[in-house]
């Protein structure tokens, strides 16, 4: 029983010296880290130097569009028939503007709309011409009022999207770019006569068919435009021309 006694007692004494031996090499582990994170933490700084160049002033350019002096296109046209044209000046001007533009656009809006803008086929084609001069306008017939124009230098054609015409129903779908301007520029003025025509061929048989009623693009068999009612609002916008190097 004594051996018994005795080797439990070392057994101890062994267990405690090897618990102080661990704690030694843990502490020792632990200030060595300490060390290490000391030394990373002193090699993130560094010299430094500042400095400021400008100020630097930038402004932005702007995009005007102006219908005028003459605005012809508020007035309406009744009793028209097919084959008739309806003409009307509208000028455009680039007022202010700093920047030059990339294009203009022309877009038309029908509220009330019939079929006269919203048949591609027989309802209202335009056309327009421009002057390098105000129009000289004359008023014949009354009422309504019809006007013609005359440009004593000699009108040009202002193309639509390439052509030299265009429906309306086609311009209220997707708006028509026109050219060639002078309002694509600072300050440039265009003396414009928009021309409404109703084709010759435009169909209308009350006998047939209701008045303004039918599918677009039909005979005088399943159409008819007579009797139909559309006020037109011109839309122009000018967009800016292309971003450069500045």
């Amino acid at each position: 029983m004594g051996v018994i006694v005795i080797s439990g007692i070392g057994a101890s004494v062994r267990s405690a010296g090897r618990t102080r031996d661990y704690r030694r090499i843990a502490l020792s582990i632990a200030l060595l880290l300490a060390a290490v994170g000391a030394l990373i933490g002193g090699a993130f700084a560094t010299f430094t130097a500042s400095v400021t160049a400008g100020p630097q002033a930038i402004t932005s350019g702007s995009v005007k569009l102006a219908v005028g002096p003459t605005n012809d296109a508020a007035t309406g046209a009744t009793n028209i028939a097919a084959g008739d044209t309806i003409a009307r000046e509208a000028d455009l001007k680039d007022t202010g503007g700093t920047i030059a533009n990339k294009e203009i656009t022309l877009k038309f809006s029908a509220s009330p709309t019939s079929l006269l803008d919203t048949d591609p086929t027989n309802g209202l084609q335009v056309s327009i011409q421009a002057c390098s001069e105000a129009w000289k306008r004359t008023v014949v017939g009354s009422p309504p009022p019809a006007f013609e124009y005359t440009c004593t230098p000699g009108a040009t054609t202002v193309k639509i999207n390439g052509a030299a015409s265009a429906s309306v129903s086609a311009l209220e779908s997707a708006a028509g770019v026109l050219s060639p301007l002078n309002s694509l520029n600072a300050g440039g003025k265009d003396f414009l006569v928009f021309t409404l025509t109703l084709p010759a061929a435009a169909p209308g048989d009350l006998g047939k068919v209701a008045a303004c009623s039918g599918a677009s693009g039909g005979t005088s068999s399943t159409e008819d435009l007579q009797g139909c009612a559309s006020t037109l609002t011109y839309t122009f916008q000018a967009t800016q021309r292309n971003g450069t190097a500045q």
